[in-house]
């Protein structure tokens, strides 16, 4: 989104503040409280989609969203983005209120779901979106045609949406984010209908922003990607946000070690080492792995004695699915059996 129309129609190019009146720097994104509680159109009942969010992402940063279906994660960018309005808190885009359109200037979305007109072809539609931006007919139509090759989809730039499958579609929509060159990217489950070489493609494309300084805000609940690409997570379930820190701070070490044998070894574990050792036999391997790392040397050299060729000694880690798998059991634990009758996740 470029130059917000004000309501005099003349665009305001009002730069906004890098830095607040003490001297340190605005963030990217900045809520305080953010609440959303829906209302059922009939019977007017409130439910909560958002509950009390509170969350800052510094430039340059790549947060991921990460949550469950139904979490919550689309309503919070949707507030964000200016799309919802919030029932209670606010929330600052580079130091401006979201409920101002200047906020969007330097933003750049795609929505999970987003709408296009298909009767134009892809590079008509980027061409609309820049000019939308801000940008001038002649500035408008050259990233327009950068953008569509770079998504992969300038071989056919002449062809009309409606010939476009889900993934195409998906290119296209990142393009038409980043066709006027956002200082923020909001990214709503950005690999959403992709293949394998859609996915690595987006990913090289976040990683290319990044890069260059933009922030990045994307909710996904495609945990290797999560990982792969942020600099911090932020764990929504049920509306509430329950953690925010870095990868690092969530993966962790643990004393698990991983023992991998050529071929089934045929041996009996020692009763004394059965609380401490799994054992997984399979047609070309055997794989052991050890609770504890303590006693790994007592292990090998059991192993040497008996002539089983050892391959691998691999210490484990904590990932980050099984951080987000015991976040939503303890919070499903903590939640009444009866449910909250007046609670809804968005």
């Amino acid at each position: 989104m470029g130059p917000i129309q004000s309501s005099s129609g003349v665009a305001e190019d009002r730069p906004l503040p890098s830095h607040g009146s003490d001297g340190s720097a605005v963030p990217a994104i900045r809520a305080v409280g953010l609440t959303k509680v829906y209302r059922g159109h009939w019977t007017l009942k409130a439910t909560i989609g958002l509950d009390a969010l509170s969350l800052e992402v510094q430039r340059g940063e790549v947060l991921g969203l990460l949550g469950p279906n139904g979490a919550g994660k689309s309503t919070t960018l949707k507030l964000l983005t200016g799309l919802l309005k919030p029932s209670r808190g606010q929330a600052w885009l580079f130091g401006e209120s979201v409920e101002h359109p200047r906020s969007r200037r330097k933003l750049g979305f795609l929505p999970e779901q987003p709408y296009f007109y298909d009767y134009l072809s892809g590079l008509e539609y980027l061409e609309f979106v820049a000019r939308l931006s801000g940008l001038s007919g002649i500035d408008a139509s050259r990233r327009a045609r950068h953008w569509l090759a770079r998504v992969g989809l300038g071989e056919r730039p002449g062809l009309r949406l409606r010939k476009y499958s889900k993934g195409m579609l998906q290119r296209l929509g990142l393009a038409a984010a980043l066709v006027h060159d956002p200082e923020l990217l909001i990214l709503d489950e950005p690999m959403s209908g992709l293949d394998p070489f859609g996915r690595r493609d987006v990913r090289e494309l976040i990683l290319e922003q990044r890069a260059r300084g933009v922030t990045v805000l994307f909710s996904s609940h495609i945990l290797p990607d999560v990982e792969m690409l942020c600099d911090r997570v932020a764990i929504v379930l049920q509306g509430r946000l329950r953690r925010v820190a870095t990868v690092g701070e969530l993966v962790s070490h643990t004393d698990r070690v991983e023992v991998r044998c050529a071929g089934p070894v045929l041996l009996e574990v020692p009763r004394e080492w059965s609380e401490r050792i799994q054992l997984h036999e399979r047609i070309h391997e055997t794989v052991l792995t050890l609770e504890s790392g303590e006693f790994l040397n007592e292990l090998l050299a059991w192993l040497l004695q008996r002539g089983v060729r050892v391959t691998a000694v691999t210490p484990q880690r904590s990932s980050l699915e099984d951080l987000f798998l015991a976040a939503a059991r303890d919070e499903q634990a903590a939640t009444p059996a009866q449910g909250d009758p007046d609670r809804r996740s968005a």
